[in-house]
C-alpha cells in the first residue's frame, strides 16, 4: 500500500516496493499542477539566494499584503502558515469542538485534527448516485448537532464543489435552525485556483466578515511546490489574531514567503494553467470511461473513479500500475468509499495516453487472473463455486444466489460491549447455522489479540478462535480469515503477525502509530478476497466500538463494519451485571451513522427466568429503537476453544461442576494433574482433553505452595520462554518440579515447557530476551537455541511410547509454532517421530523412513517432551499415557472412552442448535439480505 502516511505522492514508498528509481515513476497519485513552478519563482531564487543569511519576516508582511489584495480583504483578516495542514490544525486547536461534521468522504487530516483536540464525528453523507454533491438539509441536519463543520470546496477527493444553496447558507450564517445560530465553519480551499472565475466560488471575503467561517487556502498544488509547505487563513480579525498567537514564531520560512509573491505576479502561469485543466480532463475522464471504469464529474485537477462495474478492486489495481512505473491514488483510504474506488490527478495529454495503456494492460491481467480463478474454483467445488472477478454482471451461483445476485458475499457483523461477552462462540454458532442451512460461510477476524494460535494447513499461524469457527464452517481455516494476529510478549510488546508470518515485536504505541495505516490495507484486502470464496462472511469484532481513544483508527469494529457494508449485531454479557446501560451506553457513543449500521442486540449468558427481563427488553427497545433479536441463555461444559487466557478460571470451573462427579484424588481412581500457569501462558487449548477425562482433576499451579503432590506435572507453551523460566525460578516452581523428576515423576514439557526442561538456552541474537543464555530445569540434555524465524507447521506421525512389545507404536498429529531450534548435547531418545503434512488423512501411519525426531523421553517414559501442539487430543495416544500413571499407582488402566474430536463436533452442533432456538433468525437473514 503506498499511502503509508495518509497521502499520494509518497516516491519513496514507490521506490521501496516496486524497486524503481524515484524519479522513474509517472505519478497520478498527487494533485500536483503538472506544468511546474511558475518561471518568476526561478528567477526569483536565483536572485535572492544571498538573503538566506537571514532571518524571514515574522509577519510575511509582503505577501499577506498581496493575497489581501488578490481577495479585496483587509490585511487584517489574512495568516500565513507553513501550509494548508498547519492551519487546519491551527483553527481546530483555537476552536476545540467537541461535535464536528465532515462529510464522508473527504480529507483525513480534518479528522486527525479534531481527534488530536478530543473532539468527536458526526458523518454528513453524500451519495455516490448524486456525483457527492452535497445537499443543503444533510448539512442543516449535521449543524443542528455540531460545533464546527469542516467541508472541502473543492471536495478531495470526489473534486466537487459546494452547491450554490450551500455557499450562500455558509456566507450569510443561515444553516442554524429557529433562529439559532450557526455553527463555526472551516471550508478548505485547497484546489479551488483549478476552478476558472474561482472569485464567484471562494467564501473568503464572507470569512473575512464572519466571526464563524473561516477559509483555508493552498498555495502549493496550483503553482506546484509543495516542497515548500505554504498556505493562508483569511478570517475574522480576532480569528486571526486568535491563530497567530497559536503559530509558532517563524513558522513560514524566507524563500516560502518569496516564491508566494513571485506566483502571485505571473498571472500568465493562472491563465495557462486553466486554458490546459479543462480538456485535459474531458481527456483523461474520456480515456478511464472507455476502459469501462465508472468515472464521476469533478471540477478541478483530479477525478474520482470505482472499479465496481469490472468487480475489481484498487489495491490490486495499484500494484499493478506500480510494476509499470505509474503511481495511482487507492482512494478506499478515505472513510465512506470502499475498496474499488481510486483518484486520478489530470496532467498532460502525452501522459495520460501513456496511462490509458498500461491501464488497460493492467485491467485485462486482473480480469484474466479473475477468470482463471474463478474457473478453477468451480472445477473444484460443486455444485457451488467463489464467485469470480470478471464483470460486475457475473453471477454468483451457490445456495445464497442466482442469476443477477450480487457477485460478493453478504456480511454480517458482531460487536460487543466489552471483550469476552461470547463474541467468538456466538460467530462460531451462527457459522454453523449458516453452514446447517445450506450456505457456504466463513469467519473473519480483523486483528485478535490471543496467545492461543492455530496453524492452518499451509502452515501459517492464526488466533485459535477463526480456527475453531473455520471448523465450525467445515472449511480449511486461511490467513485471510484473521490477517493480524497480536501475541503478548510481555508488558506492552506484542509480537505482530501479519497473514501468519511474525513481522516484528512492536510495543502499543509503536503499533498504532507506526503499523496500523499498512494494516488497513492487509485488512480490506483479505476480507476481499475471503467474500470471493462464500456466501456469507461473519465477521467478529474486538472489544467495544465504544473504546473513543482508538476510534480514529480502528480497524476491527465500525470502521471494518462500514468497509464490509456489515450489519451489526451489538453482543452483551448479562452475566457481569449491568446490561441495559452497556448497550445503551455503547450505543450512545457512536456517532449517528454507527448507530444505524446496528441491527438489533443479541443478550448473551443469561441464566434465570427470562420472563423477569421482559420489561427491560421492553424498555431497551423502546429507548433505543433497535430490536433484542435474543436472550441466549448460558450454555455449560461446551468444550470449545477459548480465545485467551481470560475465561481460563471459568473454563476450569464448568469442568469441575458438570458432568459426573470426579471424586477427589486418589479416592475413586482420580489422576491428579498440575499445569504450570506461568504469566504468558500460551496455547492452554492444549489441556482441554484432560479437563473431559472422567478419571482426571486438572489443576493450574503459580506458587510452590499450590504444587503439592501431583501424579503428572505440564508445563505448557509460553509466548516468552526466558520470563517465564525465570517466574518458574523466582516462585520455587523449578526445585518442585526438579525433586518431582529426582523421584522418578511424570512430567510433560509441550513446546516453550519443553524447551525449559533442557539443559539450557542460547540467545545470542537477544531474540527472545536480553539474556544470551540461560540454563534450563536439566531434565533432559537439549540445548534451544532461538532465533528470528518462526517455525509453523502442521505435522503427523507416530510415536513408540507406551506400546507393547511388537506394536508399531500409536499415530499422532498436531502442529508446531516456535522460534527456538532444539538439539541434543547427547544421545537420547526421540518422544516422536513426524514429518509435515497439510491435509492429511485421519488415522494414517507413515512410514518410519520419511519422519524425523521431535521431542525427547526419559528411559522409562515417565518424563517427555515435545513441540507438539494438541498432542494430547490424540484419543489413543491421550488414554495410553493416563494408564500408564494409573498401571503405576497400582490402579487398573482404562478403555478409550474419550473421543475428543468426536465430542468438538458434536459441540458445535450443540451449541448451533441452542443459539438457533433462542434467535429470531427470521430477522437475522432480513438483515443480512437487506444488505
Amino acid at each position: 500500500m503506498l499511502e503509508q502516511y495518509g497521502h499520494g505522492g509518497d516516491l519513496r514508498t514507490a521506490a521501496d516496493i516496486f524497486g524503481q528509481p524515484k524519479d522513474g515513476f509517472l505519478d497520478f497519485s498527487s494533485n500536483m499542477n503538472p506544468l511546474g513552478p511558475p518561471e518568476a519563482v526561478r528567477a526569483m531564487m536565483a536572485d535572492r539566494w544571498r538573503e538566506l543569511a537571514h532571518y524571514p519576516d515574522p509577519a510575511v508582511r509582503e505577501l499577506t499584503l498581496k493575497l489581501a489584495a488578490r481577495h479585496g480583504v483587509d490585511p487584517a483578516c489574512i495568516l500565513v502558515g507553513n501550509g494548508a495542514a498547519e492551519l487546519i490544525d491551527l483553527t481546530v486547536r483555537a476552536l476545540r469542538p467537541g461535535t464536528t461534521g465532515l462529510v464522508r468522504p473527504s480529507f483525513s487530516e480534518y479528522e486527525e485534527a479534531v481527534h488530536k483536540c478530543g473532539g468527536r464525528i458526526v458523518d454528513i453523507p453524500v451519495q455516490a448516485d448524486r456525483g457527492f454533491e452535497l445537499q443543503l438539509p444533510a448539512l442543516q441536519a449535521a449543524a443542528a448537532g455540531c460545533d464546527l463543520l469542516f467541508l472541502g470546496h473543492p471536495n478531495n477527493p470526489t473534486g466537487r464543489l459546494l452547491p450554490a444553496d450551500v455557499r450562500q447558507a455558509l456566507a450569510e450564517g443561515s444553516l442554524g435552525k429557529g433562529g439559532c445560530e450557526s455553527p463555526h465553519t472551516i471550508v478548505d480551499e485547497a484546489f479551488l485556483d483549478f476552478v476558472a472565475e474561482e472569485e464567484r466560488f471562494t467564501l473568503a471575503r464572507a470569512a473575512a466578515q464572519s466571526r464563524r467561517l473561516i477559509v483555508i487556502r493552498s498555495m502549493t498544488k496550483f503553482y506546484a511546490v509543495p516542497g515548500i509547505r505554504l498556505g493562508y487563513a483569511v478570517a475574522h480579525p480576532e480569528r486571526i489574531a486568535e491563530l497567530r498567537r497559536l503559530q509558532v514564531p517563524w513558522s513560514v520560512n524566507a524563500p516560502a514567503q518569496w516564491i508566494g509573491a513571485a506566483a502571485l505576479d505571473d498571472r500568465d502561469y493562472a491563465q495557462r494553467t486553466l486554458a490546459w485543466l479543462k480538456p485535459a480532463r474531458e481527456q483523461l475522464v474520456a480515456g478511464l470511461r472507455g476502459l469501462g471504469l465508472q468515472v464521476y464529474d469533478s471540477e478541478v485537477n483530479f477525478v474520482l473513479f470505482s472499479l465496481r462495474p469490472l468487480g475489481l478492486r484498487i489495491g490490486d489495481l495499484q500494484r499493478e500500475m506500480g510494476r509499470r512505473g505509474i503511481l495511482i491514488r487507492d482512494a478506499s483510504t478515505f472513510p465512506g468509499l470502499d475498496a474499488s474506488y481510486g483518484r486520478l490527478a489530470v496532467k498532460r495529454p502525452e501522459d495520460h495516453r501513456r496511462l490509458i495503456a498500461a491501464l488497460r494492460e493492467a485491467l485485462e491481467a486482473l480480469l484474466a487472473d479473475g477468470q482463471a480463478a474463478g474457473k478453477a474454483s468451480a472445477a473444484a467445488s460443486s455444485p457451488a463455486s467463489a464467485r469470480t472477478i470478471a464483470a460486475a454482471s457475473a453471477a454468483r451461483p451457490g445456495p445464497a444466489g442466482s442469476a443477477g445476485s450480487p457477485p460478493y458475499a453478504a456480511t454480517l457483523m458482531l460487536q460487543g460491549t466489552a471483550s469476552d461477552v461470547g463474541k467468538s462462540l456466538l460467530t462460531a454458532a451462527l457459522c454453523r447455522i449458516l453452514l446447517q442451512d445450506g450456505h457456504r460461510v466463513a469467519p473473519f477476524k480483523s486483528q485478535n489479540m490471543s496467545l492461543n494460535s492455530y496453524v492452518t494447513p499451509d502452515g501459517k499461524e492464526i488466533g485459535r478462535a477463526q480456527g475453531m469457527q473455520a471448523d465450525a464452517c467445515r472449511i480449511a481455516a486461511t490467513t485471510d480469515m484473521n490477517p493480524i494476529l497480536l501475541k503478548p510478549k510481555k508488558d506492552m510488546v506484542s509480537q505482530v503477525v501479519v497473514h501468519g508470518k511474525p513481522y516484528r515485536d512492536l510495543d502499543a504505541r509503536a503499533y498504532r502509530e507506526r503499523y496500523l495505516p499498512e494494516a488497513e490495507g492487509v485488512v480490506k484486502e483479505a476480507l476481499h478476497r475471503l467474500r470471493q470464496t462464500c456466501d456469507i462472511v461473519v465477521i467478529e469484532g474486538a472489544g467495544s466500538p465504544a473504546e473513543v481513544n482508538l476510534k480514529d483508527r480502528d480497524i476491527v469494529n465500525m470502521r471494518l463494519a462500514g468497509w464490509a457494508d456489515a450489519p451489526v449485531l451489538l453482543v452483551a454479557d448479562i452475566d457481569r451485571g449491568g446490561v441495559f446501560a452497556s448497550l445503551v451506553g455503547t450505543l450512545d457513543i457512536l456517532t449517528p451513522e454507527e448507530r444505524a449500521r446496528v441491527q438489533g442486540f443479541v443478550i448473551n449468558k443469561f441464566r434465570g427466568d427470562a420472563t423477569l427481563l421482559k420489561p427491560g427488553i421492553d424498555w431497551l427497545e423502546a429507548r433505543t429503537g433497535k430490536p433484542v433479536l435474543g436472550v441466549i441463555p448460558y450454555l455449560p461444559d461446551l468444550g470449545l476453544e477459548d480465545e485467551d487466557s481470560a475465561s481460563l478460571d471459568r473454563k476450569l470451573a464448568e469442568s469441575s461442576g458438570h458432568g459426573a462427579p470426579k471424586g477427589t484424588p486418589d479416592e475413586d481412581g482420580v489422576l491428579d494433574i498440575a499445569v504450570i500457569r506461568h504469566p504468558r501462558l500460551s496455547n492452554f487449548t492444549d489441556i482441554d482433553p484432560l479437563l473431559y477425562e472422567p478419571d482426571v482433576r486438572v489443576r493450574f499451579v503459580t506458587t510452590a505452595a499450590e504444587f503439592g503432590r501431583p501424579d503428572a506435572v505440564i508445563v505448557p507453551g509460553s509466548k516468552n520462554t526466558v520470563d517465564d523460566l525465570l517466574f518458574l525460578r523466582e516462585t520455587g516452581l523449578d526445585r518442585q518440579i526438579q525433586m518431582l523428576a529426582a523421584h522418578d515423576g511424570w512430567i510433560v514439557g509441550i513446546c516453550a515447557g519443553y524447551q525449559m526442561l533442557g539443559a539450557r538456552l542460547l540467545d545470542p541474537d537477544l531474540v527472545e530476551s536480553d539474556r544470551p543464555e540461560l540454563p534450563g530445569l536439566g531434565l533432559f540434555p537439549t540445548e534451544t537455541v532461538f532465533a528470528s524465524d518462526k517455525r509453523t507447521v502442521r505435522v503427523e506421525g507416530r510415536t513408540a511410547l507406551y506400546a507393547g512389545a511388537g506394536e508399531a507404536g500409536c499415530p499422532v498429529t498436531g502442529y508446531e509454532i516456535h522460534m527456538g531450534r532444539t538439539t541434543f548435547l547427547e544421545p537420547v531418545t526421540p518422544a516422536f517421530r513426524v514429518r509435515p503434512c497439510g491435509f492429511a488423512a485421519a488415522g494414517t501411519v507413515p512410514d518410519s523412513d520419511e519422519l524425523t525426531a521431535d521431542g525427547a523421553a526419559s528411559a522409562n517414559g515417565r518424563q517427555w517432551g515435545t513441540y507438539l501442539h494438541g498432542i494430547l487430543h490424540n484419543d489413543g495416544f491421550r488414554r495410553a499415557f493416563l494408564n500408564q500413571i494409573r498401571v503405576a499407582k497400582g490402579w487398573e488402566p482404562l478403555p478409550a472412552a474419550l473421543r475428543f474430536l468426536e465430542r468438538r463436533e458434536a459441540a458445535f452442533d450443540r451449541l448451533a442448535d441452542h443459539v438457533r432456538m433462542h434467535l429470531d433468525m427470521d430477522r437475522l437473514y432480513e438483515m443480512i439480505q437487506n444488505k
